[in-house]
């Protein structure tokens, strides 16, 4: 075996375990130095595709090619019981969604010093989409398209609701992933994931946007989602780091508890943390 050989195959594993890594830190809602490494790119291919499409809204050659024939057919399919979420997801909008937002802003703040940290810096990707918007001037599909189930009579590029729930689930799963088991993790970010879906999705099927508009909100709110995990994060307190002093000076008396108490013996008020 060469040297050559013997090297691209360590560094292949190499690659690997850090990629493994990476999808680890992340699920768990604390990104190290190896989900870091992949989160730059991940940003970079985000926004070189947002600006791609962007492109090719304001050139106009989407819409007849792209735009009409999957709008019909996405509306079209047969959804079933999915409609009732889809209905659910597109009922928030404008000054409804935005207090929406800063509510769960002001709680996660209340909740965890972190947590509402990264709301707050999640929000202003819904305030980079609403810039774009009235820059692109983009407009929705008319009245007289095949199905308009939520008209809208404001600009469509990017989509608001895209944008909006790409981030919010981003965050959420972040915030929440290193307080539960790492069994429920998956659960946590497959659930997020889905609601990224039925809530873009659900935007082409009730005729409020342009499949263009929904791809581009994806895009920008993923975009800025991973920008913050790769580089504001690190400046961030830990999790569980709270605003109130009763709690945090009960978390250090606990943790005295556990340095100082011989293993057989139980530390009063102990409670084990949530593996990674």
């Amino acid at each position: 075996m060469s040297v050559v050989t013997l090297t691209t195959g360590i560094s292949g594993d190499g690659h690997q375990r850090d990629g493994a890594t990476a999808i680890k830190d992340v699920l768990a809602g604390e990104p190290g130095p190896a989900a870091r490494h992949w989160l730059g790119p991940l940003v970079v291919v985000a926004f070189v595709l947002f600006a791609l499409n962007t492109g090719l809204v304001l050139s106009g050659e989407s819409r007849a090619g792209f735009d009409v024939p999957v709008e019909r057919a996405v509306q079209n399919l047969p959804w079933g019981p999915l409609t009732y979420w889809m209905t659910l997801t597109n009922t928030p909008g404008g000054g409804i969604q935005d207090l929406f937002g800063a509510a769960l802003v002001a709680g996660l703040f209340m909740w965890e010093r972190r947590a509402g940290y990264l709301m707050a810096l999640g929000a202003i990707g819904s305030l980079i989409g609403e810039v774009v918007k009235a820059s692109i001037q983009r407009h929705p599909p008319p009245a007289d398209f095949e199905t308009v189930l939520n008209p809208s009579s404001g600009h469509s590029y990017p989509s608001g609701h895209a944008v909006f729930f790409t981030w919010l689930c981003f965050m959420l799963a972040t915030c929440v992933s290193p307080h539960v088991r790492p069994m429920w993790r998956k659960w946590l970010w497959g659930a997020s994931g889905l609601v990224i879906f039925l809530a873009c999705a659900g935007r082409v099927w009730a005729g409020a946007h342009w499949p263009t508009d929904v791809i581009g909100g994806f895009l920008l709110g993923l975009g800025w989602s991973a920008f913050i995990l790769w580089v504001p994060e690190r400046w961030l307190p830990p999790p569980r780091r709270r605003w109130v002093r009763g709690r945090r000076a009960k978390a250090t008396r606990a943790t005295h508890d556990n340095d100082t108490c011989p293993p057989h013996e139980p530390a009063s008020g102990r409670r084990s943390p949530v593996p990674r």
